[in-house]
């Protein structure tokens, strides 16, 4: 009898090294994540790409009357000083494929040019041959002290993030996915 005290029976044995097994496994998420915590791991964050207006500024009514038309959506527009030129050309090009990679939420967002020339031949041209472009022009002193070429307006007309002009079209567009996939209103 003293020899059962001993040497436990072979199930007695098989259910503690069972036992043990599921409190290591148990055990082995908290191991790792504290290994990663004193590692000094941090995983990577979510960051926007634009440079967020704080607080939104209030655009003015005069600039945003022919944008009302198309009812309450967010406005990503293109600021254009001066006439426009290929770059400018290649801007809303671009501006115009991420207005179709959002796919879903297209409908959410119109396009506008911002400029101080409305009657520049390449913008009417281009507005012709696109129709949902609006094309927008901006008391001269409105936004100056914004040097940024890419705006986003939420739907109550206010200017919420700029983009400066190197900013990656794959950026923008994963900023307004975002932005539209939490945004309850436009």
């Amino acid at each position: 009898m003293s020899s059962l005290a001993i040497n436990p029976p072979p199930n007695q044995r098989q259910g503690r090294l069972m036992l043990a097994l599921i409190v290591g496994l148990l055990a082995l998420p908290f191991i790792i994540g504290a290994a990663l915590y004193f590692g000094g791991w941090q995983p990577p964050r979510i960051s926007h790409h634009g440079h967020l207006v704080s607080p939104p500024r209030q655009l003015s009514g005069q600039m945003l009357r022919s944008a009302a038309k198309n009812g309450q959506k967010w406005i990503f527009m293109v600021r254009v000083a001066g006439p426009c030129t290929d770059a400018c050309l290649a801007r809303l090009d671009e501006m115009r494929r991420i207005h179709v990679a959002l796919y879903k939420n297209m409908s959410r967002v119109s396009r506008a040019v911002l400029t101080d020339q409305p009657d520049d031949p390449a913008l009417l041209a281009l507005t012709r041959s696109q129709p949902d472009l609006l094309l927008l022009t901006a008391p001269p002193d409105e936004l100056a002290d914004i040097t940024d070429p890419l705006l986003l307006v939420d739907p109550q007309g206010q200017l919420v993030i700029t983009y400066p002009a190197d900013a990656s079209p794959q950026g923008v567009r994963a900023d307004l996915e975002r932005l539209l996939k939490y945004a309850w209103n436009g």
